[in-house]
């Protein structure tokens, strides 16, 4: 159900939105965690190495919003 002016993050994992795809909605899968069901916190399991994290907000249809409302990417090692 469409509620003007709310949404949900969606994390994406060592993945970067494109401009085009800052007007689709953000894909589900193993780079696109969505948290639509009022979720405040999950386990990411990831490989040794480095990684990158952003939280990008998204309305009832995962579509950005215009303008983006998003964190500051950071990167995390997994030891």
């Amino acid at each position: 159900m469409q509620n003007e002016r709310t949404g949900h993050h969606h994390l994406v994992i060592d993945a970067k939105l494109s401009d085009e795809e800052l007007k689709r909605p953000i894909a589900a899968d193993a780079k696109h965690v969505h948290f639509g069901g009022g979720q405040t916190e999950t386990t990411v399991t990831l490989p040794p190495g480095s990684h990158t994290l952003q939280l990008v907000l998204g309305d009832w249809s995962h579509i950005p919003h215009n303008p983006p409302v998003m964190s500051p990417v950071i990167t995390i090692t997994v030891r």
